[in-house]
Order: C-alpha cells, then structure tokens, then sequence
C-alpha cells in the first residue's frame, strides 16, 4: 500500500507529525478476530475430529490433504462473521498519523506498518522561494545597505528553526558568502547537521 504525502519546505526540513486517511486491513471490530458472530464460537471441526487434515480414499490409494471445511485451522464456525464473512478482518478506512523526520527529501520513500500491513510513503516537497537546498546545506541570500558593507553591522535572516543575527564584517563586498556552520537541515543518514550559506548582496540606493 502506497500513499503520496504533500509537504512544505519547513516541514520537510523541520520534521513534522502528518495526519493521512488510508485504508488498512485490520481486525474485524464486530467480531473482534474471532471470525464468528457476537454470541456464537468456533468449535473443534466436526470433518477432520480437529486435527485439520482429512484422508481422501482414492482407489489403492489413501491421501491426506488440508482439511476442506476448517482449512487446516482445526476449527469448525457454524456462524460466520456477518461484517468480515469469517475472515476475522476488514478493510477500514482510517486516520493514521505519520511522523515525518527532519530532513526527508522530496522524492523519499519510507516504510511505516499500519494494522496488518506496511505502508509505503512517499514525500512530495514543495520547493521554498527563499531556501535553496543541497543535501544538508541551505543557501539564502541577505541584502545589505553599503554603509554596513563598509562598516560592518548586523542583519536578520530567516534560518531554518528560528531567526538569526547575521554578523557583517567590515568592507564586505557584494556577493560574499558567509557560512553559518551547523545551522542547516539535520542529516537523515548521520548524526549532526547542515550548515547554511548567506550571500549578501550589497543594495546601491538609486
């Protein structure tokens, strides 16, 4: 079972709890996996005396197979399950809550088990207008005023997990790249996390 699960930038990156209907098999609520109707239970199969195998007499020859009435499961239901048809369960229609972690890409796909059977998820991320990605590392951009490249100074930039106060060194021309180590996306496949790379850009008034 399969399911395309839509997330932001932020989500992808931050790590999430995503809620996703889905339909599982899972047991029967009206028979609560007994496979028989509320009020009745199974007995031992009456065809193969429990032991869930039959002798079949063909000819010289004697053959012992699975039983045909109880299917090797030894017991016999006289009154089946109205809701699942003695199968013990169904196909339900559920809200399953799906904890993304940090640093999924789009494009991934994990493995979750839901009821009796695996769920295979796969993220679609929208791409950000500020952020742009690579592997664990982000890249911004931060306009400055000419009179704090020349001075130096502090600006805000919007990081991954919270704002940050970016140090602008004295006489720093336009297009400096500066790295703000450990403040990029956490590493999926390893311990630690990204870095995030600012390039200022020096804004001449008109």
């Amino acid at each position: 079972m399969q399911v395309i699960l839509q997330l932001t930038f932020q989500q992808a990156a931050r790590g999430v709890n995503k809620d996703v209907s889905v339909n599982i098999l899972d047991t029967c609520p009206r028979c609560s996996g007994a496979r028989c109707e509320p009020g009745s239970k199974a007995v031992r199969c009456p065809y193969c005396n429990g032991s869930g195998m039959e002798t079949v007499s063909t000819g010289p020859f004697v053959m012992r197979s699975t039983c045909r009435h109880c299917h090797g499961t030894r017991m016999h239901i006289r009154y089946p399950c109205n809701e699942c048809n003695g199968k013990g369960t169904t196909v339900q229609r559920k809200m399953v809550t799906v904890p993304v972690p940090a640093g999924v890409e789009d494009g991934q796909t994990v493995r979750m088990q839901v009821g009796k059977k695996d769920l295979f998820i796969t993220f679609k991320v929208t791409q950000s207008d500020y952020f742009k990605r690579d592997g664990a590392d982000v890249h911004t951009e931060a306009a400055i005023s000419l009179s704090q490249a020349v001075l130096g100074g502090t600006v805000r930039v919007q990081g991954i997990y919270e704002d940050i106060m970016l140090q602008i060194p004295a006489n720093t021309s336009s297009h400096t790249r500066i790295r703000l180590a450990g403040k990029g996306i956490k590493r999926m496949k390893s311990s630690g996390y990204g870095d995030h790379y600012v390039t200022v850009k020096v804004v001449i008034p008109k």
